[in-house]
């Protein structure tokens, strides 16, 4: 089995407290959602090419796909990780 991932944008609304993140994103060899990350990704990097190299990879991602919206993953699918 072939698991692949990218950076999503989930909204998250629990509580009336609503805000939107970055989180990876996991996907089953159908293109399923399976799993996606517990907190929020930060960046970070050995230095500042590496940045860069993932915020263009974030930005990349998260402008070619819908947002997701947490409430519908946590009925779906597997669940955080």
């Amino acid at each position: 089995m072939y698991m692949t991932w990218n950076y999503r944008i989930i909204h998250h609304d629990k509580g009336g407290h609503s805000y939107f993140a970055i989180h990876e994103v996991f996907y089953d060899d159908h293109g399923k959602v399976t799993n996606w990350t517990a907190d929020p990704i930060y960046v970070s990097g050995e230095n500042k090419l590496e940045v860069n190299r993932t915020l263009e990879q974030m930005l990349e991602d998260t402008s070619k796909t819908d947002v997701l919206l947490e409430s519908e993953l946590e009925e779906s699918v597997h669940g955080i990780i």
